[in-house]
């Protein structure tokens, strides 16, 4: 009886072992399931954290588009009103250098003084037609270039 009393303790010993057992591992599955439910989490936070940053650069992206195309049209009306202006300019100086000649002539040819008050009233309604020109760019200069520093200061705000 002794012995069926010693297997029984034994038994009562393995069993108090599996149970311990099985509760260490129901506890280390717990704690592995709650990390792994934490990892989840970082993970959907970090997805959205990447879509937000997606977002601001797309943003950024398009604000850049925005100047990149704007600013070489600006550039390229100032350089063409420049070149219109320096091509007038030169037709003022082709046009003074004939007058020079007209009086420094001894001859005074109605002919010539015709040609001459003709080309001087195309002259004077091209420069008309440039200062128009030029105030009519003067007046939107002033609003493309509050649209470009408002473009600029809406990129660095989003920076």
């Amino acid at each position: 009886m002794n012995e069926k009393y010693l297997d029984k303790k034994r038994i009562i010993k393995i069993v108090e072992y599996i149970i311990r057992f099985v509760g260490i591992v129901m506890v280390n599955i717990k704690v592995l399931q709650q990390e792994n439910k934490h990892w989840h989490e970082d993970h959907l936070l970090w997805i959205n954290e990447v879509k937000q940053w997606q977002h601001e650069t797309r943003r950024l992206l398009a604000l850049l588009y925005l100047l990149e195309r704007s600013l070489p049209e600006h550039s390229s009306i100032l350089n063409k009103h420049a070149a219109l202006i320096q091509k007038h300019e030169q037709q003022i100086n082709s046009y003074e250098s004939g007058l020079d000649d007209l009086a420094n002539s001894s001859c005074s040819d109605f002919i010539i003084e015709q040609q001459q008050q003709k080309f001087h009233h195309t002259i004077s309604k091209l420069h008309e037609k440039s200062q128009q020109d030029h105030l009519a760019l003067k007046s939107t200069y002033s609003n493309e270039m509050d649209r470009f520093k408002s473009l600029v200061l809406k990129l660095l705000n989003e920076c």
